[in-house]
């Protein structure tokens, strides 16, 4: 979600003069009628998922799994229509033509106007949160009668309130997205209020600029730790193990770090190249739910994205990509516009470039990304392994070794207990959980059940290690190749 986000607000903010809408509109203050009437439309969208999600959970005998599946598609629809009709409005009705109309001075464009462009679809986006939280307390188990029996029962769990669900979705979801966001409309804004200034310093303000995110990537755990809020793990038994785990995984962070999602999220994540900077994350429902041990196979988990620099490699991997992806599609910039017929639309000619770009990264990142959470799981299991290949149990003050050179069945059945558990407690459909949610780490079971092949067959994890990095250096060497040639060859010489 994140990266749709940035991806697509990134495309609404590069055009500079946006067209007049179709002529039946007339006038600005029509298409910032319209387009807010288009926001209307997405949030009474959202209302009714979610009012769906609350009937079929209280009025009808329909399985957990097959309303996860409802809920997850009616998301995905409305999603779909929020870009949609983001785009509707931007392109087909003029709000940024309105925009740029409206908010001017003596002829000038003021200050502030791409936060404007952007207003709807947030807006949009937040009162469609405020809908579905109802849905998410209702499948978190929060209606009268569930909570009856949790006082009951003496251990209540109190969902989060509307206001900070909404305000926890908006820093996870567009804070970080806002960041390269704000960069680019600062970039933007300073070339309009300095139209000299940037003729002539054009390469120094372009030096400037990288150097900003690059500063702005490697201070991005800091940052992170701002937005979220995130405090370190509290003393006691649970953060004195994983730090023992670190110490023998060979695993060297700056922080282990709890994410406070009011019980809302069970995950975890690892953020940061480098050792002096960088923290694991671990919700505050994932170590509520799961034992120690499972816990554990979690932080290996992360643990094993460093061991196998998958960070690094996605790095390295998405720059080369949007090197030799830029290089191969602007010369031919011209003729896509010709063939598109968008010379006289310039608020559009970059949709091809962006477009491709999407395509790019969704199939061919998303196919090495599900690949890397594979690796990433076998550590996490080899993080609560013994040295005996058929061990039916740990015994209690087992030492494991170091470096997470063994693979047992214990700390693959704890490691599958875990994911299993995870996916229970976000609500994620096991088989089904969308694209959306999948296309990055594969479905629960896909990744169970590969796990459960290594169980009848230890061998074939050696075979899915070196096919792996066969594919990984394959990717890189033909990036490597495509650089080379374009650099010797170039387009339209």
């Amino acid at each position: 979600m994140p990266f749709l986000l940035m991806l697509f607000l990134t495309l609404a903010c590069l055009p500079e003069n946006w067209p007049e809408p179709v002529r039946w509109i007339g006038s600005p203050v029509r298409s910032v009628l319209l387009t807010w009437l288009c926001v209307l439309v997405e949030v009474g969208l959202a209302f009714a998922v979610s009012r769906r999600v609350q009937l079929q959970l209280h009025d009808t005998p329909v399985p957990r799994d097959q309303i996860l599946r409802t809920y997850s598609r009616g998301r995905l629809v409305h999603l779909i229509g929020l870009f949609a009709s983001y785009a509707l409005a931007l392109y087909y009705f003029g709000y940024g033509w309105a925009v740029q109309s409206l908010w001017t001075w003596h002829g000038r464009l003021l200050p502030g106007a791409e936060l404007l462009l952007l207003a709807p679809f947030c807006v949009a986006l937040l009162l469609s949160w405020t809908c579905f939280y109802d849905a998410e307390r209702a499948l978190g188990g929060e209606d009268h009668e569930a909570h009856e029996v949790e006082l009951a029962a003496g251990s209540p769990r109190k969902f989060w309130s509307r206001a900070a669900y909404v305000s926890f979705h908006f820093r996870q979801n567009l804070a970080l997205v806002f960041l390269p966001i704000l960069l680019l409309l600062t970039e933007k804004e300073l070339r309009r209020q300095f139209p000299a200034l940037n003729q002539q310093w054009q390469v120094q303000a372009s030096l400037v600029g990288i150097g900003i995110a690059l500063v702005v990537f490697m201070t991005m755990p800091w940052i992170l730790r701002l937005v979220l809020g995130l405090q370190s793990l509290p003393e006691g038994p649970l953060r004195d193990r994983l730090m023992a785990t670190a110490r023998r995984l060979r695993f060297r962070c700056s922080d282990i770090l709890l994410w406070n999602t009011h019980g809302g999220i069970a995950n975890a994540m690892v953020v940061g190249i480098f050792p002096f900077l960088r923290y694991v994350l671990l919700s505050d429902r994932l170590l509520e739910d799961l034992t120690p041990d499972e816990v554990e196979a979690v932080f290996g988990h992360e643990v094993g994205h460093v061991k196998h620099h998958h960070m690094l490699y996605y790095l390295v991997f998405l720059l080369a990509s949007i090197g030799v992806l830029g290089s191969l599609v602007l010369p031919y910039q011209n003729e896509l516009d010709e063939v598109l017929n968008l010379r006289e639309r310039h608020d559009l000619a970059v949709l091809p470039v962006v477009g491709a770009l999407g395509a790019y990264i969704f199939l061919v990142f998303g196919f090495l990304s599900r690949r890397c959470e594979r690796q990433a799981d076998i550590y996490g299991c080899r993080a609560v392994s013994c040295q005996h290949s058929g061990c039916a149990g740990h015994l209690d003050g087992l030492p494991l070794p170091d470096g997470g050179s063994c693979l047992c069945p214990t700390g693959i059945q704890t490691f599958i207990q875990a994911l299993e558990k995870v996916a229970l407690l976000n609500g994620i459909s096991r088989d089904k959980p969308g694209f959306l949610q999948s296309w990055q780490h594969s479905t629960i079971a896909r990744r169970v059940n590969f796990l459960q092949t290594l169980l009848i067959d230890p061998k074939a994890e050696r075979r899915f290690q070196r096919r792996v990095f066969l594919v990984k250096c394959a990717f890189l060497v033909v990036l490597a190749v495509a650089s080379v040639s374009l650099w010797l060859i170039p387009p339209h010489s």
